[in-house]
């Protein structure tokens, strides 16, 4: 009798393991891999065009090959980390769900500068709704993400050096965009070699967008709070990928001979190594952790 009714009840705890499962993910975790989905597929799309097309930018020349740049980077780089993090993901990576806000952050951001930046073109709707997707998909994959799982999952004796790194990356930019800016107040005086159209969307944009979010992220991961892990660290990866952007951006203009530029300068190389080092001392599995 008492083998009978413990291998009935080992039945059903297996019935209920097999049901939690193949219980299907919550609606705002779904929607997330849904728009995630449509944006690496757009991405790729636009991102070919702009350069196998010839002619396709009319921008002034710093302008055109910046865009260029970007959809190198978005196609070789960018978009195969958000296909390969939106497949762990729907796998049930924790890792992955914090790198494909990270991505989700940088199409937000890079879309941004081709939607509201350059001129008409004829994938400039492609633009917008990679930059509208980028949006709702960022506000579903943040409200859908369990912050307590990923601190638990995530956290490291490296959180602080993190976490204070963004924040101070994230008052130094601003600070400096707030001297020019009030420079041009006093004395009309903007910084050289760039379009002056280019230096008002980058301003508008990082005071509006990037700084915020690089101090926030950064003193809430130094707080060792859980939504720090969350944002910290998609931060660390989508500034990752975005300085090589830049990076590549402007290796392009240099060979452009577009004037004040220059291929990899040691400012760009040192931010953008400190990013991805942030990136992987924050993603790297610990040993005593499960595989996530």
């Amino acid at each position: 009798m008492r083998d009978t009714a413990i291998a009935e009840l080992d039945g059903h705890r297996g019935k209920l393991g097999a049901t939690a499962s193949a219980r299907p993910r919550p609606p705002l975790l779904r929607a997330t891999h849904v728009i995630a989905g449509v944006i690496a597929v757009l991405m790729i799309v636009a991102s070919v065009l702009g350069l196998a097309v010839h002619g396709l930018y009319h921008d002034d020349a710093w302008g055109k090959q910046a865009l260029l740049g970007g959809d190198l980077v978005s196609l070789a780089v960018a978009a195969p980390i958000l296909i390969a993090a939106l497949v762990l993901s729907i796998r049930g990576s924790v890792r992955a769900r914090v790198v494909v806000i990270g991505m989700l952050a940088y199409t937000l951001y890079d879309y941004a500068y081709y939607t509201f930046g350059a001129t008409f073109n004829d994938v400039f709707l492609l633009h917008i709704a990679l930059f509208s997707l980028s949006v709702f998909g960022l506000a579903c994959a943040i409200a859908s993400v369990d912050a307590d799982a990923v601190r638990e999952r995530l956290r490291t004796r490296a959180a602080r050096w993190v976490g204070g790194m963004l924040a101070v990356v994230g008052v130094l930019q601003g600070a400096l965009w707030i001297f020019v800016i009030t420079r041009f107040a006093v004395n009309g005086e903007l910084l050289h070699d760039i379009p002056v159209a280019g230096q008002h969307l980058v301003f508008a944009i990082d005071l509006a967008l990037l700084v915020p979010s690089l101090v926030l992220s950064g003193v809430l991961l130094f707080r060792d709070h859980p939504m720090g892990y969350v944002l910290g660290t998609a931060m660390a990866v989508m500034g990752a990928v975005y300085q090589l952007n830049l990076m590549i951006a402007g290796v392009y203009q240099a060979h452009a001979n577009v004037p004040g530029t220059t291929a990899f300068p040691p400012e760009s190389i040192g931010l953008t190594a400190a990013f991805v080092a942030a990136a992987l001392a924050m993603l790297w599995p610990r040993r005593a952790q499960t595989r996530g």
